[in-house]
């Protein structure tokens, strides 16, 4: 269900209450979809926890939030994800067909996707 979302419930988003959430619609600033919240066994969420795209996704996240902890580390990443804002601000580009921007908006973003995309690579 798509809901008109109030101005007091579209800054709090998330959780509504036990059962239900909302998921803001995006391009749609204001709308959100009312969802019912998943019920999984606990054998379930472990069998989950357990895919291999889960894996890899943890594992890129404990190394960028390793990498973003170290001063040296983070120095140089700041340093390619500047010259990464300004190849995209010289080159304009349109978004993707998903939204996304070309760059990430914040540095962790950056960090994860380089790191995935390496990985993906290598």
């Amino acid at each position: 269900m798509i809901v008109h979302v109030a101005s007091f419930l579209e800054s709090l988003g998330g959780s509504i209450d036990k059962e239900h959430y909302l998921r803001p619609i995006p391009g749609r600033t204001g709308w959100a979809a009312y969802c019912r919240k998943p019920d999984y066994s606990k054998a379930k969420r472990n069998e989950m926890a357990e895919r291999p795209i889960v894996k890899s996704f943890a594992a890129i996240s404990a190394e960028a939030s390793a990498i973003l902890q170290d001063p040296v580390r983070r120095a140089e990443w700041q340093v390619k994800y500047n010259a990464a804002l300004r190849n995209a601000s010289k080159h304009q580009r349109a978004p993707k067909k998903d939204g996304k921007p070309p760059v990430p908006g914040r540095l962790c973003d950056f960090v994860r996707k380089e790191l995935a995309k390496a990985a993906k690579e290598g």
